[in-house]
């Protein structure tokens, strides 16, 4: 008894050691993994240094940023937001940026969702022609097209107005927006707006209440593209707009820049205003830009 005890004990013994996790063993990094890293980390130096440098020298009196453009400040000048935000100008321009900025998007969104179904469900003899015409339309750059973009606008009465600014950043925003939706739109299975039609729902119905919300993460990442595009555009405001009560941020930003001195700090802090907005509509809208981005790189 005393032996078989004894064997037992054994037994689970050796059993208990033979399952006992091996301390794991680390390797050092690769040459491969610390070139990699080195080079990531440079590039972070490149892409933060220059918003770090905007944020410590708008802190800055103008006298200390003439003397060295690079020394830190002596101390927080708040007076220069203060300044940047004085006679309402900046508030008024960026209600303007708002405005242009909310009716641009709605717009390109709601068109670039439907054109990008329809490019997916009606595969007409003609629709490739399209999608070459909106490839080739992508390639144009907007400067080549401002002379006869302005004598439409004069002609259309809507020189110098919050809608001549709209109409041509849409028609411009349109081609990236519609490859968008179609690359979404290209990953769902075609099932689900067959069974929609099976069950009697038309194709308006079947397209707005099957598609749309599916489609949600892609228009997400649609919307938030074009925002920050449209609300750091300066081109299209300055060819149309001339009364200052119209400007939009970023052309109301020259202001700032006088004809012989200007007021750097003051400018720079009126920039980091001018781009707080875009950035928390990032940081808010992150996880549905991420997941619209990828939602489409694999087909079910």
């Amino acid at each position: 008894m005393t032996t078989a005890t004894s064997v037992r004990t054994g037994t689970s013994t050796r059993t208990a050691t033979s399952t006992r996790p091996r301390p794991r063993t680390r390797t050092a990094p690769s040459a491969g993994t610390i070139s990699v890293l080195l080079i990531l980390l440079v590039h972070l130096v490149i892409v933060l240094f220059p918003f770090v440098w905007m944020i410590y020298s708008s802190f800055k009196t103008n006298k200390e940023f003439q003397a060295s453009v690079w020394s830190l400040p002596s101390g927080l000048q708040w007076d220069n937001y203060a300044a940047a935000l004085g006679d309402g100008s900046l508030v008024l321009y960026a209600w303007n940026s708002l405005l242009v900025t909310l009716a641009s998007v709605v717009i390109t969104v709601v068109i670039s969702t439907a054109a990008g179904y329809a490019f997916v469900v009606y595969r007409t003899p003609w629709m490739p022609a399209v999608e070459l015409v909106m490839l080739v339309a992508m390639a144009i750059p907007a400067y080549i097209a401002l002379v006869p973009l302005v004598a439409i606008i004069r002609e259309m009465g809507m020189l110098d107005t919050l809608p001549g600014v709209i109409l041509p950043t849409v028609a411009f925003n349109l081609p990236i927006s519609v490859l968008i939706m179609r690359a979404f739109f290209a990953s769902v299975p075609r099932d689900l707006v067959e069974a929609a039609r099976i069950d009697g729902a038309s194709e308006f119905s079947a397209f707005l209440r099957v598609m749309v919300p599916i489609a949600r993460p892609a228009m997400f990442t649609t919307a938030i593209v074009n925002v920050i595009w449209v609300w750091n555009d300066f081109l299209f405001p300055l060819v149309v707009l001339s009364s200052p009560e119209r400007k939009t941020l970023p052309l109301g930003l020259t202001d700032f820049v006088g004809e012989r001195t200007t007021n750097y700090p003051v400018l720079l802090a009126a920039i980091l205003l001018a781009a707080l907005g875009s950035f928390l509509v990032y940081l808010v809208f992150q996880k549905q830009v991420i997941g619209g981005l990828t939602s489409g790189a694999l087909k079910q």
